[in-house]
């Protein structure tokens, strides 16, 4: 076989961008990490498909993640008073979307909600208790899952939390890293990244600082 006298430089360019995240990979591999899907990924097809690419991508090269949304951008302030309908467009609508993007690059994707095993859950004083049980058997066989930020009410029903807030919760429990979306208002913990999810591969090129 002849080798090819004239390689073509954007192939060449790829192939040293990835050995280059290398040392990175190493690095990042069996950490765990929770990320926050910002509104922009969540209303806009092809940022979604970009960011659904990243948490693929983390997966593959042994990365334990957690993703974690709420009810996106365009949620009817009406559902508040339904908790049916709330549950129904949170962890139906809008994590079906997610979940099935997710699986066009992985088959590793899993829904739930904070109610689930009461991984989340709201006490007196409306602090957030976490249970991270059902997420580490999630992860300990290679799953990602992606939690909807209803968490169990302490009146027996359901709280909407806003997903930053769920996210710093989780990431707690699980001695993970945070990544927030950047934008006007944004707030976390000192120990959270913030990161402009209107960029494609946003995530990506921060955990792998490209």
């Amino acid at each position: 076989m002849t080798p090819e006298a004239h390689p073509d430089p954007a192939a060449q360019g790829v192939a040293e961008t990835l050995v280059a995240t290398l040392p990175r990979i190493r690095e990042l591999h069996g950490r765990t990490v929770v990320v926050v899907a910002g509104h922009h990924v969540l209303a806009d097809d092809k940022l979604r498909h970009a960011f659904c690419g990243d948490i693929g991508f983390l997966r593959y090269s042994g990365v334990r993640t957690v993703l974690v949304h709420d009810g996106g951008p365009h949620l009817p302030a009406w559902l508040d008073d339904d908790p049916a309908a709330l549950r129904t467009h949170v962890a139906g609508y809008v994590q079906r979307g997610l979940v099935g993007s997710l699986n066009d690059h992985t088959t590793l994707a899993v829904g739930l909600t904070g109610e689930d095993g009461r991984t989340l859950e709201v006490g007196e004083g409306e602090d957030v208790r976490v249970d991270p049980g059902v997420l580490r058997v999630f992860l300990d066989s290679g799953r990602i899952p992606v939690v909807s930020s209803i968490a169990y009410g302490k009146d027996g029903g359901i709280r909407h939390l806003a997903a930053t807030s769920a996210a710093t919760a989780l990431a707690s429990a699980l001695d993970a890293a945070l990544v927030l979306p950047a934008g006007a208002g944004a707030v976390g913990p000192a120990s959270a990244t913030f990161v402009d999810m209107a960029v494609p591969h946003a995530v990506l090129r921060h955990l792998h600082r490209l």
